[in-house]
């Protein structure tokens, strides 16, 4: 990597976000070596989440961008180039859920993400004589 840094893995995120209670819940995060992993890990997220969401209106549509997205390979590859490349990449999808204590559905935003974990030389160097 330039200017001194280097990969040291990719951060996984799979996070629900409401901008109506202005909140964010981690669902799930896992550290990967390659981005090899870290596209499998969200493969598997994103077909838990989708299970988990089910296939019934109204659920069921935010859960098949999930299902569509962990079975779009071509697609999965220009996204492991891209976070080869150094770049993040996700795949989100909206739709209403039930929020306990709300009594009303909120748009809530699913994301699964990957990036890269910069680290720069130094670091590197320090980690190693130690």
């Amino acid at each position: 990597m330039s200017n001194g840094r280097y990969v040291d893995g990719y951060w996984c995120e799979a996070v629900a976000r409401s901008v109506d209670l202005a909140d964010t819940w981690r669902l799930s995060a896992q550290r990967t070596p390659s981005p090899e992993a870290a596209l499998a890990w969200l493969r598997e997220q994103a077909l838990r989440l989708a299970d988990a969401l089910g296939h019934a209106p109204p659920f069921g549509t935010t859960a098949d961008v999930f299902r569509d997205w962990a079975a779009d390979h071509a697609y999965q590859r220009i996204q492991l180039a891209a976070l080869a490349s150094g770049q993040p990449i996700s795949a989100n999808a909206c739709g209403p859920d039930r929020i306990h204590g709300q009594g009303r559905d909120i748009e809530v935003l699913y994301s699964l993400s990957a990036r890269p974990i910069h680290r720069d030389a130094t670091t590197r160097h320090l980690l190693r004589t130690l």
